[in-house]
């Protein structure tokens, strides 16, 4: 059997799979004929969420399709949706080995931006009063549009010196340029959700598309009405949102798995830099909170599993899932793993020094400061990272996937803790693991393991330019410029005790092959 609409009339025996109740070729016709829901990045988490989501609403007789649409390399479309009719396979993978299976149908097109035709088309269908909502996961790095010193990246220079109407090769461009086709057709209310992992999500493409529109409007290219419209939350509507589940890059030994099931077209695609497939492999787990701020009609997320909240419950489940019950612990892993070359994150937890790590990064340092968001028990969710989601292992996952853009991730993931000890008088001498992962993700940066041999770095744009200030012999002269940065660290680490401890602790991680495999080992049988 191959996933495609076809084979769904008569499917064929490949085990236990849930397919669509509906007739997803009628979705599809009808979802491009009226257009309800623009989504950018169709990547693997949006495939088995938020589509899934969007599936179940078409499922219960409502109509919200959505229109996917891919930003930058056309291939990622051709690969992962268009081969497969715009569905998903999703495999979950239970902590007791076994597996829920069901073809996903929530896409009604595809449009890859870099393709003119199917630019216009993003442009007309952006600009009909039917669609009100767009979302996008598109990574963090997706909304930068200053360089590291304050500047506006080329990039962005570009797309605000350009045609404000034409193709945009950055996406908060093109989300801009989508708007202003929007306003010129009248101007029909939209909600944009940020549906990607990282504090105020909202905040910041409300921020990156206006910093663009802004710019237009100083380049006398668009004119101060447009700027006013967006401007409006009752027109154009930024809420915050929160979302997690662990969706890791497709797995060779799940591949293999549903082949041998029957399915003829679950191969991996490694022709790109990312590994693509039609299936995508995930936890059960998964959480999605979305503020209650929308400027126009809003499927019924809520019946299907996404709770709709005000926006201090957003701010208060981000900020424990964030800075203290699972994203730092995963970069802890990570960038551990990578130095100790753990294959997985469940390898890392099967480490016990490893475990012991997180463990004591969790309970012991992050919890005493973790806001409750009241719609889960930060101990409850802290304990279900540590016993069954991390350590699954039937879920492989990389740590090179969890160590990309570390730099952009640390402020938020470890500086909001020591801002918390700092605002409430503790002691920051307590944060002892914190100031070892530092240390460790500094020995990273020097790009060789602990066997001595070579270890590539995962893509971080301050990488190349960190790892250039790590070359540097002297442990106080390589790290300086680092651990004084507030923009990595929150706060500038030399201001606190934090500094000399991280210095002691990555000089220790230079004495040669092992060293690393000592130092965390000696720091977890300390206590």
């Amino acid at each position: 059997m191959k996933l495609s609409i076809s084979d769904l009339k008569n499917p064929s025996d490949v085990g236990a799979v849930e397919f669509p109740c509906f007739d997803v070729a009628a979705m599809q016709k009808a979802g491009r004929e009226r257009p309800r829901w623009l989504h950018i990045g169709p990547g693997n988490l949006f495939r088995v969420f938020p589509a899934r989501v969007a599936h179940d609403i078409v499922s219960a007789g409502e109509h919200w399709p959505v229109t996917a649409v891919v930003p930058l390399n056309p291939a990622e479309a051709d690969i992962q949706l268009t081969a497969h009719d715009l569905m998903t396979l999703s495999v979950t993978l239970n902590t007791d080995g076994t597996r829920d299976q069901r073809v996903i149908a929530g896409i009604s097109e595809v449009l890859a931006t870099a393709r003119a035709e199917d630019f216009q088309r993003f442009i007309e269908v952006g600009k009909q009063a039917s669609v009100t909502m767009l979302s996008m996961t598109i990574t963090e790095k997706g909304y930068a549009i200053h360089t590291s010193g304050g500047e506006l990246s080329e990039a962005v220079k570009e797309a605000i010196a350009s045609n404000p109407r034409a193709h945009q090769g950055h996406t908060m461009a093109l989300v801009a340029t989508m708007l202003l086709h929007r306003f010129e057709a009248g101007g029909a209310p939209i909600t944009l959700l940020s549906f990607d992992n990282f504090s105020h999500n909202g905040d910041k493409l409300r921020d990156s598309v206006l910093t663009i529109a802004k710019g237009w409007k100083a380049a006398g290219s668009v004119g101060a009405d447009f700027v006013t419209w967006l401007s409006d939350d009752t027109c154009v509507a930024f809420p915050v949102s929160v979302i997690d589940k662990i969706t890791p890059r497709p797995n060779a030994c799940i591949a293999a798995d549903l082949a041998a099931a029957g399915w003829e077209d679950m191969q991996i695609d490694t022709s790109l830099r990312t590994p693509l497939a039609g299936f995508v492999n995930t936890e059960a787990p998964e959480y999605l909170l979305i503020e209650d701020r929308f400027a126009a009609e809003r499927a019924p997320l809520e019946d299907h599993g996404v709770a709709i909240v005000p926006r201090q419950v957003c701010d208060d489940f981000e900020r424990m899932k964030v800075t203290t019950c699972l994203n730092p612990l995963h970069t802890a892993l990570a960038v551990s793993g990578c130095l100790l070359r753990k294959p997985t994150i469940d390898a890392c937890m099967a480490d016990d020094s490893l475990r012991k790590m997180v463990q004591r990064l969790g309970w012991d340092e992050a919890m005493p400061v973790v806001v409750n968001p009241g719609v889960v028990d930060p101990k409850d969710f802290l304990r279900e990272v540590l016993e069954k989601r991390f350590p699954n292992r039937y879920l492989p996952d990389d740590p090179a996937r969890i160590a990309m853009d570390t730099s952009q991730k640390i402020p938020i993931r470890f500086g909001e803790t020591i801002k918390s000890y700092l605002d409430q008088g503790r002691d920051l001498n307590d944060l002892q693991v914190i100031a070892l992962i530092f240390a460790l993700w500094a020995r990273y940066l020097k790009g060789t393991a602990d066997d001595g041999e070579p270890l590539e770095l995962s893509p971080d744009p301050l990488a190349e330019e960190l790892a250039a200030h790590l070359q540097a012999d002297d442990p106080h002269e390589a790290l300086r410029p680092l651990l004084s940065n507030p923009a990595i660290f929150g706060v500038n680490l030399y201001e606190t005790p934090l500094a000399a401890r991280v210095e002691e602790l990555y000089a220790r991680m230079l004495q040669g092959p092992g060293a690393v495999r000592a130092t965390i080992d000696e720091e977890m049988n300390n206590k």
